[in-house]
């Protein structure tokens, strides 16, 4: 056969219309069928990230440098509440220290004053004035000390009798975050330490922009053999330029342990609101540059189409798109020779 086939495929470029007759697709091996439509509470192959639960975790920080000097456990060690993690020294802290111990033992002294200066005040000894002195002090020392103490309360420290300090875990839990050595810095305003649930996870999810309206609060979230291990907690409503995709949050329950914190999984989101897609069967897809591409049936030939997918089954792509609907066909076999009509190859 001579290579006239390429001057009655005309594919100019990619994406654009092949010109193929009836009897020149009949010799080529190219069918073409209809798509079909799908209604489905099911979204997904999602991309999803996993992490450990924050809400259900116990991050230590603190807001100035300091060093570890003795290191009792680490990343992957189970732990009791109470339990000493670590020992830490902080020029700071120890500082700290000292001054809640003093600002506490002055607080329960004016507190003294403040009665008496209020029974003093009832009496007409002294005015409002003088009384309200003793009352803002007092306040002002309160204050001073919930400051002091939430900071303790957020490095989980406790001061030591040799100047160092002890971090106490808070909570029953495996150790997620640990320092790797005696004599490591500690970078400030940065987790050094984190004890966390391990059948508590999150997972953020990536959506495509017509995805978002599809996914609400509260859907359940489904592993890969269907099975329900959480559900939505968030779904963002804006996208992100440089990615084109949105985030929903979930909050899941891994029991299996299979989920590891800092890797991806597909996951699927059953949906409250169920949506109808066309579902194109897997032999109708191809892949062109990296993108997946059908070639729908025109009454020249074929048009192709990158698809933009928002699930994926057993049968093949879903796909919600413009211009297409159930009374769309597109080629079924034959896929390679129209390919390789859009690359302007010839056929013998």
């Amino acid at each position: 056969m001579k290579r006239s086939l390429l001057l009655l495929m005309a594919a100019t470029a990619a994406m654009a219309q092949i010109t193929i007759s009836e009897a020149q697709m009949k010799k080529m091996g190219i069918t073409a069928g209809k798509v079909s439509l799908t209604s489905s509470a099911t979204v997904g192959p999602l991309i999803a990230k996993i992490d450990y639960d924050e809400e259900k975790s116990k991050s230590y920080f603190l807001d100035h440098e300091a060093s570890i000097v003795a290191l009792n456990v680490r990343a992957g060690d189970r732990v009791q509440k109470g339990q000493v993690l670590c020992r830490i020294a902080s020029p700071e802290l120890l500082s700290n220290g000292f001054e809640l111990k003093e600002v506490r033992n002055r607080y329960r002294s004016i507190q003294n004053n403040v009665k008496k200066d209020e029974a003093l005040y009832k009496d007409g000894v002294i005015s409002y004035r003088d009384y309200q002195m003793s009352a803002l002090e007092a306040a002002s020392l309160r204050s001073r000390i919930s400051t002091l103490e939430a900071q303790f309360s957020l490095a989980g420290v406790r001061p030591g009798t040799d100047g160092s300090m002890a971090v106490i875990a808070q909570k029953n839990g495996i150790i997620t975050v640990s320092p790797l050595a005696v004599a490591e810095k500690i970078t400030p305003y940065q987790p050094y330490f984190r004890i966390s649930n391990t059948d508590a996870m999150s997972a953020i999810l990536n959506l495509s922009p017509k995805q978002i309206g599809s996914i609400s609060k509260g859907d359940k979230v489904l592993n890969k053999a269907g099975t329900s291990i959480g559900a939505i907690i968030s779904v963002s409503t804006s996208v992100n330029g440089s990615t084109n995709s949105a985030t929903a949050i979930a909050r899941i329950n891994d029991r299996s342990g299979e989920l590891r914190a800092g890797t991806t999984t597909g996951l699927f989101v059953l949906a409250s609101k169920p949506v109808t897609s066309i579902l194109i069967p897997s032999n109708a897809v191809v892949k062109h540059q990296g993108k997946s591409i059908c070639f729908i049936r025109t009454a020249n030939g074929f048009q192709a189409q990158e698809l933009a997918i928002v699930g994926v089954s057993k049968e093949g792509v879903l796909v919600r798109q413009k211009g297409m609907d159930q009374n769309t066909q597109v080629a079924m076999s034959g896929l390679i020779v129209l390919k390789g009509a859009m690359s302007g190859l010839g056929f013998e």
